[in-house]
């Protein structure tokens, strides 16, 4: 019963992931399956289920350090996470920490016998919330693991997504990884091939991004007439719209299309691409290790608002259900 339930399970997440490889859903789906799996091989008298529950629930508590380190960095220093165009209020730091607060109050109470009775059950929804939110944290490390694994290998067009610009004109080092990264695949390439960087004007910067990108792949001996600027894009959303109309009067639709960002961003990139209906394939640049905390809570940010009114909607009906499991 054990391994029927599990081998089901598992089609179903490889199933999900065939049929959207670059979906949160599917990744989500990935996560239940496993989580589920664990559950159940926790029942299991069986010395190698039992094996399979404990690294599970190992790997479970990992993902659950990790993101709540992530979601400390948010909160300690919201002025390394979040760009100079966006804010964290202090109104809703405040509330993550009374948030916090509240939920591990309801830990304490329910694991010290000090539960019932008590205003703790009334909160319910507040750990039933957050196993949520540790869902879609787990979903886009998921999602991570599959862009990074599953890239695109031949190339006709190559789009290179914008960065934000150092001291106004200025290739940085994320900008950088992309761009040699998306050089080092065109030349493995025994074709020719376009490259199409995208990137508008953002307010403390003196060109546009694409124009930046273009002179640094010109410096480093690229083909100009081989280049393709789109200067008007302010978002990831907006670059890969705007690119695909560009790469569409290409000949033959731009061929065989692969998208070069950086690895914790390719995840979002390929799902806001399969959202507008876009095919194309992916390629990670990597990111130094020392930024890729600060990096990845901003991107698990942007994530969690790909999809604010569903959230919002999720709690909404959590709060009621607990509720009404109280008063009815």
């Amino acid at each position: 019963m054990l391994l029927s339930a599990s081998l089901f399970l598992i089609c179903l997440a490889a199933l999900l992931t065939f049929w959207q490889p670059h979906g949160l859903s599917s990744a989500v789906m990935t996560c239940v399956s496993g989580g589920l799996i664990i559950l159940l091989a926790g029942f299991s008298q069986h010395a190698s289920w039992q094996l399979v529950a404990h690294l599970g629930w190992v790997l479970i508590g990992l993902i659950g350090a990790l993101g709540l380190c992530i979601l400390l960095l948010i909160l300690l220093v919201p002025r390394l996470v979040v760009r100079k165009n966006e804010h964290l209020t202090y109104g809703v730091l405040a509330g993550i920490w009374v948030w916090l607060f509240l939920g591990g109050g309801w830990l304490y109470g329910i694991t010290h016998g000090q539960f019932t009775g008590t205003l703790w059950p009334w909160l319910t929804f507040i750990p039933v919330f957050s196993v949520y939110l540790g869902t879609l944290f787990a979903a886009s490390l998921v999602g991570f693991l599959r862009a990074t694994l599953w890239r695109a290998r031949k190339a006709d067009t190559i789009v290179i997504l914008g960065a934000g610009l150092l001291h106004g004109n200025q290739i940085g080092r994320v900008l950088g990884s992309r761009l040699d990264t998306a050089l080092a695949l065109a030349r493995r390439q025994k074709g020719p091939v376009t490259l199409l960087v995208t990137g508008g004007q953002g307010p403390d910067e003196t060109t546009t991004e694409a124009a930046a990108m273009a002179d640094y792949l010109i410096a480093h001996d690229w083909p100009a007439d081989q280049i393709v600027q789109e200067t008007q894009a302010t978002n990831t959303f907006s670059n890969l719209l705007y690119s695909q109309r560009l790469w569409g009067q290409f000949p033959h639709q731009g061929g065989r299309v692969v998208i070069v960002t950086n690895n914790y961003h390719l995840f979002r990139a390929e799902h806001l691409a399969s959202q507008l209906g876009i095919r194309f394939g992916g390629y990670p640049a990597p990111t130094r290790l020392g930024y890729l905390p600060t990096a990845w809570a901003r991107e698990f940010l942007a994530i969690i608002m790909l999809h604010p009114r569903l959230h919002r909607g999720v709690l909404v009906g959590l709060i009621a259900a607990n509720l009404l499991w109280f008063l009815i």
